[in-house]
């Protein structure tokens, strides 16, 4: 059973990634993954119980990322960019997650609420991830705005890449960035 429903989340990934949620049926996934539509609902209520699933694998992807703890950084500002390069480049090896979290940032735009909520907790969860094990000496209110500028330059560079930009060109961006910001009032 668990093969079974491993090969639907596989498939219907894929789906979503390159076709998005509303451009998936049911269908679709059915026969990508090579299983009837029974079996589909036999492990999903719907397709937005699969959809939902696959984001939450997602989200324990970036996790998993984030488990690099850098202890040889020399100072926040290295470890930080360590951090922003690490998601470059998990994305660089797999196109498809961002293809993913663009299509679920679209469809919270289009206002249903299911979607706008899921995205509040994906950038909660990139939120607590890539801030957790940072020490910024700075005042709280301003650390805030670092993080929050640094998680924004960070979405940008990623709906950027492989796009407009290639992945060193990201990284490269990222670092100068991080700089930028990091040197503050100095």
């Amino acid at each position: 059973m668990k093969d079974t429903r491993d090969c639907i989340i596989s498939a219907a990934r894929h789906l979503f990634a390159q076709q998005g949620f509303h451009g998936t049926s049911v269908d679709s996934i059915a026969k990508k993954a090579g299983v009837s539509k029974g079996a589909l609902y036999w492990h999903f209520s719907d397709k937005f119980e699969l959809y939902s699933t696959v984001l939450v694998l997602e989200i324990d992807r970036m996790k998993d990322i984030f488990k690099s703890t850098f202890e040889d950084a020399t100072d926040a500002k290295e470890f930080i960019q360590r951090r922003g390069m690490l998601i470059l480049m998990a994305f660089e090896r797999d196109p498809e997650t961002m293809l993913i979290w663009m299509d679920l940032l679209i469809q919270a735009k289009r206002g249903k609420e299911e979607f706008k909520n899921m995205a509040k907790d994906l950038a909660s969860c990139i939120k607590k991830s890539m801030d957790e094990g940072v020490c910024i000496d700075l005042a709280d209110e301003r650390q805030e705005s670092v993080f929050l500028l640094l998680r924004l330059v960070v979405f940008g560079l990623l709906s950027c890449q492989g796009s407009l930009l290639d992945t060193g060109e990201a990284i490269d961006s990222w670092k100068q960035i991080v700089d930028l910001v990091m040197r503050g009032d100095e």
